[in-house]
């Protein structure tokens, strides 16, 4: 439970730091390579599928220029990693896919010794969307070794930092970044596995505010989560909003936030209690490496709940019998223009443990 405490403080500061949106070329830095980017990624074959993406988009000539840029480059393994291959990759039409790789491109010279020590640091990507940087900070129960550069970007490993160009920089990726969705509303509403959740939100009045500017973060359960805890789409219909509090689902969304899952493990932890709260409830994390990250809720009043033995609650705090819902390492990191959406792998809170008596 402590070790919870400490990681909502963290997402709490990710907060605060996820609204630090500044100019890249306040923070920009001289490169210093020999050849020009383009030169580069077009000689090393781990990169054939995202130089292929550049000429195919136009983008190659726009490389070709004085600059400078940071590229965000995904070697061909990324590609794959990410369920692209060549030929899915052909298919994409060039209008889409020139967004997507224009988001991989920043106007900027960017080093790793010139981005803020910070989490979700935000740069504006040539396509217009932001593009988040978080770095590791030292802090309780964190260490960072010295010399162990660390890198997310979008929640998404750095493989190789800092390859110097002529005229900017690459910034070696594991995973093809997302473009961002236009809204959490709009990627919920396009993804069909979280069609009961949309339901169940559009039920409880909280779905419309996700075109909102947000941020948010929501923690999405998907169909089978409903369906493995016995709620189908009718029992859903039938829920009634007097009998149950809204927290049954606004347990769900965060607001104002904005993280990624590898900013758990990036972010200090403070150690304080500033449980993160929502208009509802409040929200307790907990992260290991290994294992993800997982997320209970509990009322305002758990103290007094954890201090009476005695029905309907009998010290138990928790909304949910399982304590913990995973959502790390199930479908994380969904990026949208207003927030953040990641997939869970349970229901944090059940119909029967949320009756209005609480």
């Amino acid at each position: 439970m402590k070790n919870s405490y400490l990681l909502i403080a963290g997402v709490l500061l990710l907060g605060m730091q996820a609204a630090c949106v500044k100019e890249p070329e306040a923070i920009s830095s001289q490169a210093t390579g020999s050849r020009p980017l383009l030169t580069i990624l077009k000689n090393n074959f781990s990169y054939s599928m995202f130089y292929t993406a550049l000429e195919r988009t136009g983008l190659d000539k726009t490389l070709e220029g004085k600059g400078p840029f940071t590229v965000l480059a995904p070697d061909n393994d990324a590609f794959t990693l990410s369920g692209i291959n060549a030929d899915s990759l052909s298919r994409i039409d060039t209008a889409t896919l020139k967004k997507i790789i224009s988001y991989h491109i920043i106007p900027a010279s960017i080093s790793y010794a010139s981005i803020p020590q910070t989490i979700d640091f935000a740069y504006k990507s040539l396509a217009g969307q932001l593009v988040y940087f978080s770095v590791p900070i030292p802090g309780p129960q964190q260490t960072q070794y010295v010399g162990n550069q660390i890198l997310h970007i979008n929640g998404v490993t750095v493989n190789k930092l800092d390859i110097a160009a002529s005229n900017g920089y690459i910034m070696d990726l594991s995973k093809v970044l997302n473009y961002p969705a236009a809204s959490v509303k709009a990627y919920l509403e396009s993804t069909p596995q979280y069609s009961y959740f949309v339901q169940a939100l559009k039920q409880f009045g909280l779905f419309n505010m996700l075109d909102k500017p947000g941020p948010f973060v929501v923690l999405a359960p998907t169909n089978n989560d409903f369906i493995q805890n016995g709620i189908d789409q009718a029992a859903i219909a039938n829920l009634d909003t007097l009998t149950y509090k809204k927290f049954l689902f606004s347990a769900d969304i965060l607001s104002p936030q904005l993280f990624f899952l590898s900013d758990f493990f990036d972010a200090p932890l403070q150690p304080t209690f500033p449980a993160y709260v929502t208009p509802d409830v409040l929200l307790l994390f907990t992260a290991d490496r290994y294992n993800g990250v997982s997320y209970g809720v509990v009322p305002y009043n758990y103290i007094a709940i954890q201090a009476n033995p005695f029905p309907p609650d009998y010290g138990d705090p928790y909304l949910y019998d399982a304590t913990y819902a995973p959502i790390g390492f199930s479908d994380p990191d969904h990026l949208a223009v207003n927030g953040v959406v990641h997939g869970t792998s349970d229901l944090p809170v059940l119909p029967d443990s949320a009756k209005i008596h609480r």
